[in-house]
């Protein structure tokens, strides 16, 4: 495996990202819209080979009824597969994003068609899914997170170590008085990174030029270093502002809005009231029953002869 030149594989890592997302992505989402439609349809190959069978089957196709036609539709698969798609996507387009900056529209198309074809896959093509409450989406929420948190560091890294930003701005602030007079800061630049490699170590009569900041030993010059801590210090910083950032969007902006947070609240207080109502009326209900009791005790245990007499 080759090693990666100082200016970074960013151009390998986009022409990956491009494979990843506009290639393999559309395919996955296509295959998963062709096979339900193929396990729902499996016995349709036999309508030219037995067309006299097949119209009795329409016929009795026909007579059934809508859940009996929908029983025979693709069995509906879990969810997992869904989330699991969406959260690798996210991680490729967050997380590699400063080495292709077209991954999020190519995201954004992807997602604009599967909608569709899921919703008709979910329609037309699979069974009907048995519904069941959740409050959000559970684990995958922490998930993502953490995938995001994965991102600004993995992005702070490829701009500091797979581009040319800091070395070109670390050469013009130090040959800057050089410079000065000319109207193109980074003159000299290409020159500045191409080493030099004597006849000693190459065995050629004439001196190569490679692509590193290196003297002609083959050691490293003083200006890597210094690139390197300058790199290291652009990590640190820029990891810090992106979530400092981050945190801030995340104390400003509620994740519930106050009009949502408002009528939780209200119908919160108007079940309270309801549940209180329905107790006060059990206890008049007992008390009145207890009341009924008691009489009945009293008038069972009097005297016959005084009933009697009374009457």
């Amino acid at each position: 495996m080759e090693d990666c030149p100082p200016g970074g594989c960013i151009s390998e890592l986009a022409t990956q990202m491009a494979i990843i997302l506009a290639g393999k992505q559309f395919i996955f989402t296509f295959s998963q819209f062709v096979i339900p439609i193929i396990i729902s349809n499996k016995n349709s190959c036999l309508k030219a080979i037995k067309p006299k069978m097949q119209k009795k089957k329409d016929a009795v196709k026909k007579t059934k009824t809508p859940w009996e036609r929908d029983y025979q539709l693709a069995e509906t698969r879990d969810v997992f597969a869904e989330y699991l798609e969406m959260v690798i996507q996210y991680g490729f387009v967050t997380i590699f994003v400063a080495a292709f900056p077209l991954a999020p529209l190519l995201a954004l198309v992807n997602n604009l068609l599967e909608m569709r074809l899921d919703s008709f896959k979910f329609v037309a093509q699979l069974r009907r899914p048995i519904g069941f409450k959740s409050k959000d989406i559970g684990i995958w929420s922490d998930i993502l997170a953490a995938v995001g948190k994965i991102a600004v560091v993995c992005n702070a890294y490829i701009i500091a170590f797979s581009s040319d930003f800091l070395p070109m701005m670390l050469f013009a602030m130090d040959f800057r008085e050089r410079n000065a007079k000319r109207k193109n800061m980074l003159s000299g630049y290409v020159n500045f990174s191409l080493a030099v490699a004597s006849p000693e170590m190459t065995g050629y009569s004439e001196p190569c030029r490679y692509w590193a900041y290196r003297d002609e030993q083959g050691s490293y010059n003083l200006f890597f270093w210094k690139l390197t801590t300058v790199r290291l210090l652009f990590v640190i910083v820029f990891e810090h502002v992106v979530l400092g950032v981050v945190k801030l969007i995340d104390i400003f902006i509620p994740d519930m809005p106050d009009s949502v947070q408002l009528r939780i609240d209200i119908d919160e207080i108007i079940a309270n009231d309801i549940l209180n109502d329905d107790e006060s009326i059990k206890k008049k209900f007992s008390s009145v029953g207890t009341n009924t009791s008691r009489e009945a005790k009293k008038s069972s245990a009097k005297d016959p002869k005084d009933v009697l007499t009374k009457v």
